[in-house]
């Protein structure tokens, strides 16, 4: 079709000159640019040269006639939808049939009726224009413009015809972006939508003119490369699309640290069709995101079998939330000014019937990364809450019980689900610690902190995990109602033997008591840790050195053994308990 769709270009091809010269002065008034041929032959040549927008030809012509000028321009990639008026002498019937046959979109005979012309050329171009509209739309994603899957399933006939007849490789590179979905659940789809505008910008400035680029769905992109020569050449693709990201985009204000997590699969090495490469594409994805993200990886057989592995997990999770597979180990949070118990924070372990103990590390982010992180964490609530019950008809001491929130978990559901929930059981809101991460309260927007409010209204507080590490503004201190920063584990562990650590750790400390926040630092592993944390006036800390995370009886021998009090914490009133596991019960039989 003509570059220039402002002004429409036709095409006249007819062995008269004087009939060329009439109709090429009626389109000149119609506003049409137009290109002349005096035969079948040179008027296919014209058309594959301009490509234009309507073409009118004579039928019978010397050399290639009209007919066969038709089928070769229908043959041509893009003139399947050019509008082609035959216009002829000829007004038998066979003539018309032929001419409908070979490819015409409309007949008009001669004597030409100027008006008539006039009349088909614009309903042709309109139609023409319409149909082209909807063949785009058909085979381009509305949000991007990039090609979609049904173009790139054409694209991928034409390439792989191409490779089989020269020998060449093609190399389908599979993307998706690492963090999305936090960036879509906190700053809301619009933001969302403009980040993957934004990255399909990016990623066509940056790809080759032969390759295709499309958008799969989702935050799915792909590049589909031929003329590769081996395996290898796909790589420099691949750094490409990594680089694209290094300088992060600011959409409506927010600078969004994402980065792309790349597969690459080569044909014919990794799959002879479509499907075959994107699947195995995908799986290497996915081998890139397991190892950190930001990287790519080629697809390999072990690859394959992680992904089954990864599948076979998300299965068995499901099971698991369903069937009571999941355990809370408790780890104490100790005061460090004495031997006083501040809480114990709940942490979810899984006990695969054929898999065994499960890693969280690995469970964890499958959880978030396939929408299970909500019914999982619904589900450890519930546990927490059981064994809170169960301490107190033992008569231990009321500590508080800490449980980690994931981003995911923050729906507009969550504060009428945990009053629910402690109400149910019975339970003051003030024994529920919730733990989120800096990571999931990124760019809080302002339904996030109203619903922290409702939350804290009814007695929970609310701390904030591995502080430091993540990506949020500090402004958020001022305004979210947390209670515990608790600092996180890499500052712990290196501040005594790092000196910018330490004093990272000790203004942490000091930033968090001027704000009015009990700070607790994690990953304590060593005497020395403990002083440094001691010394720097932090309040309290959790990690190995005092005690390993413990299923609920062993807990619960370890608080007898240990013989810890309930620690009043900063803001508690004096009164500490002294946490003693109650005397049996003597049963008296009579009979």
């Amino acid at each position: 079709m003509s570059t220039d769709r402002a002004i429409p270009l036709g095409l006249v091809i007819d062995d008269d000159a004087t009939m060329r010269l009439m109709i090429r002065r009626g389109l000149e008034r119609d506003g049409f640019r137009v290109e002349e041929a005096a035969d079948g032959d040179t008027g296919f040549v014209a058309f594959t040269t301009h490509s234009p927008d309507v073409v009118l030809l004579d039928a019978i012509m010397p050399g290639a006639d009209g007919f066969e000028c038709c089928r070769q321009i229908r043959g041509h990639p893009g003139g399947e939808r050019c509008p082609l008026l035959m216009i002829t002498g000829l007004d038998d019937d066979r003539s018309v049939d032929r001419a409908f046959e070979a490819g015409a979109s409309d007949y008009v005979t001669k004597p030409i009726h100027w008006a008539v012309l006039r009349q088909r050329v614009r309903r042709l171009l309109g139609a023409a224009r319409a149909e082209r509209q909807v063949h785009h739309q058909a085979r381009h994603d509305a949000l991007t413009g990039l090609p979609n899957r049904l173009f790139i399933d054409e694209r991928f006939r034409q390439m792989l015809a191409e490779a089989r007849r020269y020998g060449h490789r093609l190399a389908l590179v599979f993307m998706d972006l690492d963090r999305f979905k936090l960036v879509n659940d906190t700053l809301g789809h619009a933001t969302g939508d403009r980040l993957l505008q934004d990255f399909a910008t990016r990623l066509v400035a940056t790809a080759r003119e032969t390759d295709s680029v499309a958008r799969l769905g989702g935050d799915e992109f792909l590049i589909l490369a031929n003329r590769i020569a081996c395996r290898e050449d796909a790589a420099p693709i691949a750094q490409r699309v990594l680089q694209i990201l290094c300088q992060p985009p600011v959409i409506d204000g927010h600078v969004l640290n994402v980065t792309p997590s790349v597969g690459i699969a080569v044909y014919p090495e990794d799959g002879e069709t479509l499907e075959e490469l994107i699947q195995r594409a995908d799986m290497a994805m996915y081998g890139a995101k397991n190892q950190g993200g930001n990287r790519f990886e080629f697809y390999r057989p072990e690859i394959g079998l992680r992904v089954s592995r990864r599948w076979t997990l998300e299965q068995g999770l499901r099971r698991a939330i369903k069937r009571d597979e999941l355990v809370l180990h408790y780890q104490p949070i100790v005061a460090l000014s004495g031997k006083g118990l501040l809480g114990i924070e709940a942490l979810v372990r899984w006990q695969a019937p054929e898999e065994g103990l499960v890693s969280p590390g690995e469970f964890i982010p499958l959880a978030e990364e396939t929408g299970l992180i909500v019914s999982l964490g619904e589900r450890v609530l519930e546990m927490a809450c059981a064994q809170m019950v169960r301490w107190r008809d033992l008569g231990l001491p009321p500590f508080p019980v800490s449980v980690n929130l994931a981003r995911g978990q923050l729906t507009p559901d969550l504060p009428a689900f945990l009053a629910g929930l402690i109400d149910r059981h019975g339970l003051p809101g003030a024994r529920l610690t919730l733990e989120l991460t800096e990571s999931a309260l990124m760019e809080p927007t302002a339904g996030v902190c109203q619903m922290l409010n409702d939350i804290k209204a009814f007695g929970a507080s609310l701390a904030i995990d591995d502080f430091g590490t993540g990506y949020s503004s500090l402004s958020y201190l001022a305004y979210l109602p947390v209670n515990t920063l608790k600092i996180d584990l890499s500052f712990v562990q290196r501040s005594v033997v790092d000196t910018k650590a330490a004093t990272l750790t000790a203004a942490i400390v000091a930033l968090g008591h001027k704000l009015g926040y009990t700070v607790v630092g994690e990953g304590v592993e060593t005497e020395k840790q403990a002083a440094f944390l001691r010394a720097q006036g932090c309040d309290a800390a959790q990690g190995y050195y005092f005690c390993r995370p413990l299923a609920a009886a062993g807990f619960e021998a370890w608080i007898e053994s240990s013989g810890v009090l309930l620690d009043p914490g900063p803001e508690r009133p004096a009164g500490a308990r002294r946490m003693r596991r109650p005397r049996p019960p003597t049963y008296v039989t009579t009979g």
